[in-house]
Protein backbone atom coordinates (compact mmCIF):
# COMPACT_ATOMS: atom_id res chain seq x y z
CA UNK A 1 0.00 0.00 0.00
CA UNK A 2 1.24 3.36 -0.87
CA UNK A 3 2.26 5.29 1.96
CA UNK A 4 1.57 8.98 1.21
CA UNK A 5 3.56 10.84 4.55
CA UNK A 6 7.00 8.18 3.45
CA UNK A 7 6.24 9.96 0.14
CA UNK A 8 6.05 13.53 0.97
CA UNK A 9 9.08 13.50 3.49
CA UNK A 10 11.36 12.10 0.90
CA UNK A 11 10.38 14.61 -1.84
CA UNK A 12 10.53 17.10 0.73
CA UNK A 13 14.05 16.07 2.02
CA UNK A 14 15.30 16.52 -1.85
CA UNK A 15 14.83 19.94 -1.96
CA UNK A 16 16.25 23.60 -0.45
CA UNK A 17 15.34 24.19 3.07
CA UNK A 18 12.75 26.91 1.91
CA UNK A 19 10.87 24.90 -0.70
CA UNK A 20 10.17 21.89 1.81
CA UNK A 21 7.77 24.54 3.66
CA UNK A 22 6.25 25.31 0.28
CA UNK A 23 5.10 22.30 -1.49
CA UNK A 24 1.86 20.83 -1.34
CA UNK A 25 0.27 17.43 -3.20
CA UNK A 26 -2.85 16.51 -5.02
CA UNK A 27 -4.23 13.65 -2.65
CA UNK A 28 -3.82 11.30 -5.02
CA UNK A 29 -0.11 10.66 -3.83
CA UNK A 30 2.01 8.77 -5.54
CA UNK A 31 2.40 8.56 -9.67
CA UNK A 32 -0.48 10.80 -9.86
CA UNK A 33 0.62 13.26 -7.14
CA UNK A 34 1.07 17.12 -8.24
CA UNK A 35 3.20 19.65 -6.41
CA UNK A 36 2.81 23.27 -6.18
CA UNK A 37 5.87 25.47 -6.31
CA UNK A 38 7.47 28.95 -5.70
CA UNK A 39 10.43 29.49 -8.22
CA UNK A 40 11.89 32.37 -6.40
CA UNK A 41 11.45 34.87 -4.25
CA UNK A 42 10.82 37.65 -6.80
CA UNK A 43 8.23 39.87 -8.11
CA UNK A 44 7.29 42.84 -10.05
CA UNK A 45 4.22 43.88 -8.37
CA UNK A 46 2.68 45.53 -4.91
CA UNK A 47 -0.54 44.27 -4.51
CA UNK A 48 -1.62 44.95 -1.22
CA UNK A 49 -3.08 42.13 -0.07
CA UNK A 50 -0.57 39.41 -1.29
CA UNK A 51 0.98 37.27 1.72
CA UNK A 52 4.21 39.12 0.61
CA UNK A 53 2.94 41.85 2.49
CA UNK A 54 2.80 39.97 5.54
CA UNK A 55 6.74 39.92 5.45
CA UNK A 56 7.10 43.66 4.53
CA UNK A 57 4.40 44.32 7.74
CA UNK A 58 7.93 42.46 10.29
CA UNK A 59 10.64 43.84 7.54
CA UNK A 60 11.57 40.32 6.91
CA UNK A 61 12.60 39.58 3.49
CA UNK A 62 10.89 37.48 1.30
CA UNK A 63 12.58 34.10 1.57
CA UNK A 64 13.88 32.04 -1.25
CA UNK A 65 15.90 32.12 -4.26
CA UNK A 66 15.62 31.27 -8.17
CA UNK A 67 15.55 27.72 -8.25
CA UNK A 68 18.28 26.55 -10.63
CA UNK A 69 17.89 23.92 -13.02
CA UNK A 70 19.88 21.77 -11.09
CA UNK A 71 17.12 21.57 -8.28
CA UNK A 72 14.26 21.85 -10.24
CA UNK A 73 15.53 18.60 -11.80
CA UNK A 74 14.76 16.62 -8.78
CA UNK A 75 10.72 17.80 -8.50
CA UNK A 76 10.72 16.94 -12.24
CA UNK A 77 12.16 13.11 -11.00
CA UNK A 78 9.38 12.51 -9.20
CA UNK A 79 6.19 14.80 -10.51
CA UNK A 80 4.34 14.51 -13.40
CA UNK A 81 2.49 17.91 -12.45
CA UNK A 82 3.43 21.03 -11.43
CA UNK A 83 1.68 24.19 -10.58
CA UNK A 84 3.75 27.28 -10.72
CA UNK A 85 1.47 29.00 -7.87
CA UNK A 86 3.17 32.38 -7.07
CA UNK A 87 1.91 32.86 -3.98
CA UNK A 88 5.37 34.61 -2.94
CA UNK A 89 6.66 35.41 -6.42
CA UNK A 90 5.73 35.29 -9.85
CA UNK A 91 7.38 32.68 -11.73
CA UNK A 92 8.16 34.55 -14.76
CA UNK A 93 10.70 36.04 -12.93
CA UNK A 94 13.33 33.34 -12.34
CA UNK A 95 15.90 33.47 -14.47
CA UNK A 96 15.51 30.22 -15.41
CA UNK A 97 12.10 30.04 -15.99
CA UNK A 98 12.00 29.18 -20.04
CA UNK A 99 14.74 26.52 -19.43
CA UNK A 100 13.00 24.98 -16.34
CA UNK A 101 9.87 24.96 -19.13
CA UNK A 102 11.66 23.51 -21.94
CA UNK A 103 13.12 20.92 -19.06
CA UNK A 104 9.40 19.87 -18.36
CA UNK A 105 8.88 19.53 -22.07
CA UNK A 106 11.69 16.94 -22.28
CA UNK A 107 10.32 15.15 -19.34
CA UNK A 108 6.95 14.89 -20.25
CA UNK A 109 6.02 17.44 -17.06
CA UNK A 110 2.58 19.27 -17.79
CA UNK A 111 0.81 21.98 -14.93
CA UNK A 112 -0.44 25.62 -14.71
CA UNK A 113 1.27 28.95 -14.54
CA UNK A 114 -0.06 31.76 -12.71
CA UNK A 115 1.25 34.93 -13.67
CA UNK A 116 0.29 38.41 -13.49
CA UNK A 117 3.34 40.24 -14.45
CA UNK A 118 3.60 42.50 -17.36
CA UNK A 119 7.36 43.87 -17.15
CA UNK A 120 8.56 40.77 -19.05
CA UNK A 121 8.58 41.83 -23.58
CA UNK A 122 5.80 40.10 -25.76
CA UNK A 123 9.04 38.38 -27.64
CA UNK A 124 9.87 36.54 -24.32
CA UNK A 125 6.45 35.64 -23.64
CA UNK A 126 6.47 34.10 -27.11
CA UNK A 127 9.87 32.14 -26.14
CA UNK A 128 7.61 30.89 -23.40
CA UNK A 129 5.04 29.88 -24.56
CA UNK A 130 6.89 27.70 -27.72
CA UNK A 131 9.16 26.71 -24.63
CA UNK A 132 6.24 24.13 -23.42
CA UNK A 133 3.26 24.78 -25.64
CA UNK A 134 1.20 22.10 -23.09
CA UNK A 135 1.26 24.65 -20.04
CA UNK A 136 -2.03 25.89 -19.12
CA UNK A 137 -1.62 29.63 -18.44
CA UNK A 138 -3.65 31.78 -16.08
CA UNK A 139 -3.30 35.59 -16.47
CA UNK A 140 -4.29 37.30 -13.32
CA UNK A 141 -6.23 40.72 -14.54
CA UNK A 142 -8.67 42.41 -11.85
CA UNK A 143 -11.38 44.04 -14.08
CA UNK A 144 -10.69 45.77 -16.81
CA UNK A 145 -7.80 45.71 -18.19
CA UNK A 146 -7.29 49.61 -17.91
CA UNK A 147 -7.90 49.31 -14.14
CA UNK A 148 -6.26 46.02 -12.92
CA UNK A 149 -3.51 48.23 -11.99
CA UNK A 150 -5.63 49.29 -9.20
CA UNK A 151 -4.72 46.53 -6.83
CA UNK A 152 -2.09 44.96 -9.21
CA UNK A 153 -0.04 47.98 -8.54
CA UNK A 154 3.03 48.21 -10.95
CA UNK A 155 0.95 46.08 -13.70
CA UNK A 156 0.18 47.22 -17.10
CA UNK A 157 -3.43 45.38 -17.63
CA UNK A 158 -3.60 46.29 -21.34
CA UNK A 159 -0.29 44.77 -21.98
CA UNK A 160 -0.60 41.54 -19.94
CA UNK A 161 -4.19 41.30 -21.73
CA UNK A 162 -2.40 41.71 -25.38
CA UNK A 163 -0.15 39.06 -24.06
CA UNK A 164 -2.85 36.45 -22.71
CA UNK A 165 -4.34 36.84 -26.59
CA UNK A 166 -1.06 36.41 -28.60
CA UNK A 167 -0.20 32.97 -26.19
CA UNK A 168 -3.43 31.80 -28.02
CA UNK A 169 -1.03 31.54 -31.05
CA UNK A 170 1.52 29.21 -29.31
CA UNK A 171 -0.52 27.40 -26.52
CA UNK A 172 -1.92 24.06 -27.27
CA UNK A 173 -4.57 25.18 -24.20
CA UNK A 174 -6.96 27.78 -23.81
CA UNK A 175 -5.42 30.94 -21.95
CA UNK A 176 -7.41 31.57 -18.81
CA UNK A 177 -8.38 35.12 -17.52
CA UNK A 178 -8.46 35.43 -13.64
CA UNK A 179 -10.17 38.02 -12.34
CA UNK A 180 -10.13 38.87 -8.24
CA UNK A 181 -13.56 40.97 -7.36
CA UNK A 182 -12.88 44.27 -5.78
CA UNK A 183 -14.86 47.12 -4.56
CA UNK A 184 -13.75 48.92 -8.09
CA UNK A 185 -14.03 45.86 -10.94
CA UNK A 186 -17.80 44.11 -9.10
CA UNK A 187 -19.48 46.07 -11.38
CA UNK A 188 -17.45 45.32 -14.58
CA UNK A 189 -18.08 41.61 -14.94
CA UNK A 190 -20.43 40.98 -17.07
CA UNK A 191 -18.79 43.03 -19.30
CA UNK A 192 -15.46 41.36 -18.39
CA UNK A 193 -16.96 37.94 -18.87
CA UNK A 194 -18.35 39.01 -22.62
CA UNK A 195 -14.92 40.52 -23.28
CA UNK A 196 -13.61 37.32 -22.58
CA UNK A 197 -16.01 34.90 -24.61
CA UNK A 198 -15.67 37.61 -27.29
CA UNK A 199 -11.74 36.56 -27.37
CA UNK A 200 -11.68 33.02 -26.89
CA UNK A 201 -10.47 32.89 -23.24
CA UNK A 202 -11.41 31.29 -20.44
CA UNK A 203 -13.19 33.60 -17.39
CA UNK A 204 -12.30 32.45 -14.01
CA UNK A 205 -14.12 34.58 -11.03
CA UNK A 206 -12.25 34.73 -7.99
CA UNK A 207 -14.12 35.80 -4.36
CA UNK A 208 -11.03 36.76 -2.20
CA UNK A 209 -11.48 36.64 2.03
CA UNK A 210 -8.29 38.62 2.44
CA UNK A 211 -9.05 41.90 3.81
CA UNK A 212 -8.12 44.01 6.14
CA UNK A 213 -11.25 44.56 8.17
CA UNK A 214 -15.06 43.84 6.95
CA UNK A 215 -15.37 47.61 5.98
CA UNK A 216 -12.26 47.58 4.04
CA UNK A 217 -12.22 49.85 0.81
CA UNK A 218 -11.25 47.40 -1.66
CA UNK A 219 -13.71 44.68 -0.51
CA UNK A 220 -16.62 44.18 -2.75
CA UNK A 221 -20.06 46.39 -1.27
CA UNK A 222 -21.99 43.67 -2.39
CA UNK A 223 -20.68 41.34 0.41
CA UNK A 224 -22.06 38.41 -1.97
CA UNK A 225 -19.19 38.82 -3.81
CA UNK A 226 -16.40 37.90 -1.66
CA UNK A 227 -15.52 35.89 1.67
CA UNK A 228 -15.27 37.22 5.53
CA UNK A 229 -13.10 35.14 7.65
CA UNK A 230 -11.34 35.85 10.99
CA UNK A 231 -8.34 34.12 9.37
CA UNK A 232 -6.99 36.76 7.16
CA UNK A 233 -6.70 40.21 9.27
CA UNK A 234 -3.67 41.78 7.93
CA UNK A 235 -2.36 44.71 9.66
CA UNK A 236 -1.73 48.05 7.19
CA UNK A 237 1.67 47.55 9.07
CA UNK A 238 4.69 49.22 6.71
CA UNK A 239 4.27 49.40 2.59
CA UNK A 240 7.57 49.05 1.38
CA UNK A 241 7.97 49.93 -2.75
CA UNK A 242 9.94 46.68 -3.87
CA UNK A 243 9.71 45.08 -6.94
CA UNK A 244 12.37 42.91 -9.31
CA UNK A 245 15.71 42.58 -8.46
Amino acid sequence: MFDNGKFINKTKSLLPIYYRDKLFFTRDGGENAGVNVDLSARCGLECSRCQRQTYYDSNNEIPGHDLTIEEFMKITDMFKTINFCGQLSDPVHNKYFIDILRLCKTKNVGGTIHNASSLKSKKWYIEAFKAHPDMRWIFGIDGLPKDSCMYRVNQDGEKLFDIMLESKKYLNTIPVWQYIIFSYNENDIDEAKQIAKDNGVKFNLNYSSKWFTEDDPLRPKNKDLSIWSNQYHYSAGNRKERGVK
